[in-house]
């Protein structure tokens, strides 16, 4: 009994040996990988997430590499058809420009730089990135304004803009003035870069570059040969009545009747207006009631005499920006009875309304605004006349430091001038 046991159990055993080696090998399935379009993974960071630990991936064009030298060996700039995001990689960085490539996103963190959303460390020899095609076709970039950009929309994608020119001639190296006549962003390049000692455009047309961020908006320079600004720039005024861009102050706290003509009276306080140059702007003229201990500023900047007798549409324009804002005024305006004296106060003044910069709040960084245009603000009802413009500053310096008013004013490139 026992051996007819055991032969059925050894031939049990046998058929079950045969049966599982006719089978193949049985693997865990594959993880489920999910695709999000880059506008998505930006959103994550936007709700919270620092890391991602999910299964994802994005797909996109890379559309900056450090191939020029125009940014650092560890950066490169992606972007699909919704948005655009700057990536860091650790170890060699082999991706190249105009390429499309698969990221895997599992493990990689954000990291917010200066203002610039960052992607990465991605390590290209850990499977993390995926070739796709080596020439892929270039995105059309994004039709933007100065004005959107400063606004901090289409950050880290392949942009365009029309319309504009280089404030002043020189070469792409270093950060340089990008206007439309009205507002102004600026185009950088690193000193290494290839093209660095490029001259500039000299005329108006369509810049195209990668909207990016420092601190500030800026615009980085995929290749000079996108550029197509041959055309006639503008805001060249056919008359010119006061153009002033104070560079000839080059020291620090030159009170600004140094330049002929022009005058600032304390009408409150003791604060006048002075230039000012840092280490990549100006110089300009500044005041602010910081450090008067005063309960009352109020300072006056007067532009010399204009005589509109022969105009036929005049304006003024002008730069402003500010810092550690709280609550300190800017206002512009203009007399045709003020007769030159200390007190211009007394005379009659008629306000004037201008484009502000955006209020750079006290106990953030940067600590300044950008430069912004007033745009053209209209003097035809002062043709036949002669006229004054002042700005006038008003702030306060007190104690308790919670009634302060204290904002830092700054302008530049004061134009008054015929369409």
């Amino acid at each position: 009994m026992k051996i007819k046991n055991y032969i059925s159990g050894l031939a049990l055993f046998t058929a079950m040996v045969m049966v599982s080696c006719d089978r193949e090998p049985m693997f865990p399935p594959d993880p489920v990988v999910d695709y999000v379009t880059i506008a998505q993974l930006r959103n994550m960071y936007n709700d919270g997430i620092v890391t991602i630990d999910t299964n994802i991936y994005i797909q996109g064009i890379i559309t900056l590499t450090p191939e020029f030298g125009n940014i650092p060996d560890f950066v490169a700039y992606i972007q699909d058809t919704t948005a655009g995001i700057c990536l860091t990689i650790t170890g060699t960085n082999a991706l190249t420009m105009n390429s499309e490539v698969k990221i895997l996103c599992r493990g990689i963190s954000f990291t917010l730089y200066n203002g610039l959303l960052q992607f990465g460390d991605i390590d290209l020899t850990a499977k993390q990135v995926e070739l796709i095609k080596l020439t892929a076709e270039v995105p059309e970039p994004v039709s933007v304004t100065i004005d959107e950009l400063l606004n901090g929309e289409h950050q880290a994608e392949y942009v365009s803009v029309t319309g504009v020119q280089f404030d002043d001639p020189g070469t792409f190296s270093g950060g340089k003035d990008l206007t439309d006549c009205n507002s102004v962003v600026e185009v950088y390049t690193r000193s290494v870069a290839t093209f660095s000692g490029t001259a500039l455009p000299t005329g108006n047309g369509t810049f195209k570059g990668i909207a990016s961020v420092f601190f500030t908006t800026q615009l980085l320079l995929r290749d000079p040969s996108e550029l197509d600004m041959t055309g006639d720039i503008c805001g060249v005024p056919s008359v010119t009545y006061l153009s002033q861009d104070f560079n000839t102050l080059s020291t620090n706290n030159t009170n600004v009747t140094s330049l002929t003509g022009w005058k600032t009276y304390s009408e409150a306080g003791t604060k006048t207006w002075f230039s000012y140059k840092t280490s990549t702007l100006g110089p300009f003229i500044e005041t602010t009631a910081y450090g008067s201990g005063q309960p009352s500023v109020i300072t006056w900047m007067i532009a010399p005499q204009i005589d509109l007798s022969p105009a036929t549409n005049p304006y003024i324009s002008f730069e402003s920006a500010d810092g550690y804002d709280n609550g300190a005024t800017l206002e512009l305006f203009v007399s045709t009875d003020y007769n030159g004296s200390a007190t211009p106060w007394t005379s009659t003044w008629t306000k004037l309304n201008f484009t502000l910069p955006p209020s750079i709040p006290r106990g953030t960084y940067p600590a300044f605004s950008a430069f912004v245009s007033s745009g053209k603000i209209e003097l035809s009802a002062y043709i036949g006349s002669t006229l004054y413009i002042a700005w006038v500053y008003k702030g306060a310096d007190v104690t308790p430091d919670t009634n302060d008013k204290t904002t830092t004013w700054e302008v530049d490139n004061v134009l008054i001038a015929e369409e």
